[in-house]
């Protein structure tokens, strides 16, 4: 079983993250013809379908937000299988400057 990780990076990105990291992780297997490119994209794109639902209609993440997503998949007769129990999300949203600012300026210390 091979995990797929994508590290940390901006929802707006996730999806070309997640598609780049799983053909560099089996590109050896391109080379030697032992998988097809189009199962690849296949894969890439049903994991991603998936993500947007969870990510954007459920969570409501916004493009600046930050996740980190990993999965565990096995190859199956050329075909990549996804462990959708062992999918875990990490995700972060980001705060507006606005909000911080005002924070910082009601917290300092008088003079």
């Amino acid at each position: 079983m091979a995990t797929l990780s994508t590290g940390y990076i901006i929802v707006g990105a996730y999806a070309d993250k997640l598609r780049r990291t799983l053909f560099a992780q089996l590109s050896d297997k391109l080379r030697n013809k032992e998988m097809d490119p189009k199962e690849i994209a296949r894969a890439a794109a049903e994991i991603n379908q998936r993500l947007f639902e969870i990510l954007v209609n459920r969570l409501k993440m916004d493009k600046g937000d930050v996740v980190r997503i990993r999965i565990d998949y096995d190859i199956e007769d050329g075909s990549i299988q996804w462990n959708y129990e062992s999918l875990k999300i990490e995700a972060f949203r980001k705060v507006a400057e606005e909000e911080i600012s005002s924070l910082l300026s009601r917290n300092q210390p008088s003079a």
